[in-house]
């Protein structure tokens, strides 16, 4: 049993101190601060770091840090490393003379030191710091070799204005062949191909391209689906890729949708790609006229809530509100986390009106708990459960997140005899939406089983039993939303005495008792 993660909104004259030590470095230059924003943005504080360092000059502690990375990204087995040059272009030289120089030393410095980089992540991934002074390690695990995947991101900035120049009714952003390799790019003026193909695949942004493809593509899992069909489609010397921009791109892919068996092409293709594939400059300015895309970018935008939801739990995660019998580790709590933010903008899109459709039915109903359950049919092995509980007049806020921390550990158990084919099941404790009290709080556990043995499968059970979770039948939904209307909070289930408060209470106080205890088995094992 992984265990919750609490977050409280701090209240005036208080402190907050975070689960995570996270760096609040922007970068040294503009252009760097912008990567960084832009990243944090996307893939979230807790996975994107920016002027890291490395040990590689310093001994026993001692010596001076080597700069690592302009950011880096590191979500589970995904590592992506970004670097960032701002290099002005030449404008009074020959277009020849001034791309040339801009190329060696915007875009071949960047893929050196990226080159670099990953060779240090493969022989010392232990080695990288938040710090010049190397004392503070990553908040977050880097994966072992033998599962993880890299990702090269050069990002170049400086060209644009002369690109506009030079191709006045584009984007100003550089074009793509992918028949240029190595040298050749310098006799090709804001045009780039495949770097290296004997090395480790590079992908070349330019300042708009990488906006483009960070606001289409803003999610850790769509990124790098984005990145993999990218290489995949770009790398092979067989086949000569043309477009006019980044952006043409981005409108091919998200037309033809990324589970294609080709992605930036018509599934009318066919299984076999051609030798030579062009994308004029309509692709992007038809892809954003269109009603259906429109609406997409207002659903886009409404799912933030799940974004903002994750980056409070980094940011306000408070350890002094783990409860007593309900500990878990910073690694576990990530792992939580990272369960959340690796949903694609389209599942957020569907988690987000799932726990919006709750909060509104329980708006209408102030005094009665309510949960949802979240699953789909593509994805069974995961589901969501969102609980609401009012709290009641006799308990003090402390006592009632513990209630609610208790209660979500039962819905976990119960949802796993319900629902046997999952097996990670992600708990979202909210305050009621019709609440009377100022204080503002969520927690979440993360509960792994993929069988219950005897012996855990009648202590579900016997949760159900006493509390009456989910035993009214499951009904699916559109969106395959499950949702749970329960009791009144503070009226007995059933056989009671005309509602006896205090025994009510006696009976949740031993309920809570036996979760404790059976989460203090479950870890001694």
């Amino acid at each position: 049993m992984n265990c919750p993660n609490s977050t409280e909104k701090p209240v005036v004259g208080g402190t907050n101190t975070s689960i995570f030590d996270l760096s609040s470095a922007e970068g040294v230059n503009e252009s760097e601060r912008l990567l960084a924003r832009l990243c944090r943005k996307s893939f979230l504080s807790l996975w994107a770091h920016a002027n890291l360092h490395t040990s590689q000059d310093m001994r026993y502690g001692k010596g001076s840090a080597k700069e690592f990375a302009d950011v880096l990204v590191v979500f589970g087995n995904d590592v992506i490393i970004f670097s960032d040059k701002h290099i002005e272009f030449q404008v009074k030289r020959s277009i020849e003379i001034a791309w040339s120089r801009w190329f060696k030393r915007a875009i071949s410095e960047s893929a050196k030191q990226l080159y670099g980089a990953i060779s240090w992540l493969r022989r010392f991934p232990d080695r990288i710091f938040l710090d010049a002074a190397c004392t503070r390690p990553l908040p977050v695990a880097m994966p072992s070799q033998d599962v993880a995947c890299y990702h090269l991101v050069a990002v170049t900035r400086g060209s644009r204005d002369a690109c506009l120049t030079q191709f006045p009714s584009s984007f100003g952003t550089l074009q793509i062949d992918t028949s240029l390799e190595g040298h050749h790019h310098e006799q090709w003026p804001f045009t780039i191909g495949v770097l290296d193909r004997s090395k480790h695949f590079v992908h070349v942004f330019d300042e708009f391209s990488l906006e483009v493809v960070l606001d289409e593509m803003d999610t850790i899992t769509d990124f790098v689906q984005y990145l993999n069909a990218r290489e995949s489609f770009l790398s092979p010397a067989d086949v000569s890729v043309r477009a006019t921009g980044e952006e043409q791109l981005v409108a091919a892919y998200i037309s033809n949708g990324s589970e294609s068996k080709h992605p930036f092409l018509p599934d009318a293709i066919g299984p076999r790609k051609p030798d030579l594939i062009v994308f004029d400059d309509s692709h992007y300015p038809m892809l954003i006229r269109r009603p259906e895309y429109q609406e997409k970018r207002r659903q886009d935008r409404r799912s933030g809530v799940w974004d903002e939801l994750i980056e409070r739990f980094i940011s306000l995660g408070d350890p002094s509100l783990i409860h007593q019998g309900f500990e878990q580790a910073n690694h576990e709590t990530e792992k939580a986390l990272r369960i959340m933010a690796a949903e694609s903008r389209f599942r957020r899109h569907l988690l987000t009106d799932a726990l919006g459709e709750m909060l509104a039915a329980a708006m209408d109903q102030p005094g009665r708990r309510r949960a949802r359950l979240f699953t789909t049919l593509e994805q069974p092995d995961l589901v969501y459960i969102f609980l609401v509980t009012p709290k009641l007049v006799s308990e003090d806020f402390d006592e009632y997140r513990k209630h609610r921390v208790a209660l979500l550990h039962a819905y976990c158990r119960v949802a796993k005899l319900r629902l046997p084919q999952a097996d990670t099941f992600v708990a979202l404790g909210i305050d009621h939406p019709a609440r009377d009290y100022q204080q503002s709080s969520e927690d979440v556990i993360v509960f792994t089983c993929h069988e219950y043995t005897p012996e855990e499968k009648a202590e579900a059970e016997y949760f159900q039993r006493e509390t009456g979770i989910l035993d009214n039948g499951l009904t699916m939904k559109e969106g395959f939303a499950t949702d749970f209307p329960e009791i009144t909070v503070g009226q007995p289930r059933r056989n009671s005495d005309n509602g006896n408060r205090a025994k009510e209470l006696r009976r949740e106080k031993k309920r809570k008792a036996k979760l404790a205890q059976a989460d203090r088995r479950r870890n001694n094992r």
